[in-house]
């Protein structure tokens, strides 16, 4: 035994990781030895990602980004939902120093630029799951799922602001996931592939900064089989004590707010690339094999 591990039993009785994080301030998830690849001994997982990812880009449009500011962003999404323009998945926020305030969420319409049945995610840290909740209402969305994705460290580029009103520090931000129109897990396969990711996601070592953790992206294309998919971005990380993070384009996507890299967004192209692609990733037999299936409920026997 080294002397680190000599230090960490000192502190944690070698397993209480909580009562460790208040002698060190070492957080208890840093701990987790397989963060880097959680798939690793898990071989049958392991294909289950590496074939969906495939599948993933190969029906994917090619990256969109629309340039905003904050104050115009209600509106332009005002102008693509009277032109009919259409997103099935949407998530709205990013890693901002402060969280748009339920007025301005309430503001945007993802009620209109969504058809039945859609997903809309809302991410935000853990001090604003209120706001998330009565967010996802105001445009239609009844709650569903809560992603929950837990920092590596306090130094982590994602590592989440903290709310004057909570004496517990938090290291979580958390995707509310809702739902508009009817999807079932066992009938709606060709909208939904359930079970391949866990809800809780771990920062990994290898992940890049990004206004948002591509794991997140990962997990919400995992599930969803609708391609046509929208990142609305309510903040920026500019002017900000926080440290910068960029605004990463990705296939598959429409990202809209004020720190994009690019402009590059046109409805009629992206109609054209629409039509290209389809508004559905297909089904592949060989992952719908491989993707864990939820138990079917027992039938009740009606005397």
């Amino acid at each position: 035994m080294d002397l680190n591990d000599q230090e960490e039993l000192s502190t944690n009785f070698g397993n209480d990781y909580s009562d460790h994080f208040l002698c060190t301030g070492v957080l208890p998830q840093a701990h987790i030895q397989n963060a880097a690849n959680p798939l690793v001994g898990y071989p049958r997982l392991q294909k289950l990602h590496e074939l969906k990812k495939a599948h993933t880009r190969k029906h994917a449009c090619k990256p969109f980004m629309a340039t905003t500011s904050l104050e115009s962003l209600p509106l332009k999404l005002h102008d693509w939902a009277s032109n009919n323009v259409q997103f099935d998945v949407v998530l709205v926020g990013g890693c901002f120093e402060e969280t748009p305030s339920q007025d301005y969420l309430s503001s945007l319409p993802v009620g209109a630029l969504t058809p039945r049945p859609s997903i809309a995610l809302v991410w935000v840290p853990s001090f604003a799951l209120e706001t998330a909740k009565q967010a996802l209402g105001s445009w239609g969305f009844r709650r569903s799922e809560d992603i929950v994705f837990l920092t590596a460290s306090k130094s982590s580029c994602f590592y989440p602001p903290q709310s004057d009103a909570d004496f517990i520090e938090k290291s979580s931000w958390h995707c509310l996931l809702g739902l508009k129109g009817t999807l079932r897990r066992s009938e709606d396969t060709d909208l939904i592939n359930c079970n391949i990711d866990t809800d809780t996601v771990l920062e990994s070592p290898t992940d890049c900064p990004n206004v948002i953790p591509d794991n997140i992206y990962k997990v919400i294309e995992n599930f969803s089989l609708m391609s046509r998919r929208l990142h609305i971005l309510p903040g920026t990380t500019r002017n900000s004590s926080a440290p910068s993070l960029p605004t990463r384009s990705r296939p598959g996507w429409v990202i809209v707010g004020p720190d994009c890299l690019v402009n590059n967004f046109n409805i009629d192209d992206y109609v054209r690339e629409v039509k290209i692609v389809g508004t559905r990733v297909p089904i592949d037999p060989e992952i719908d094999s491989l993707r864990p299936k939820t138990p079917p409920r027992a039938k009740r026997n009606d005397k």
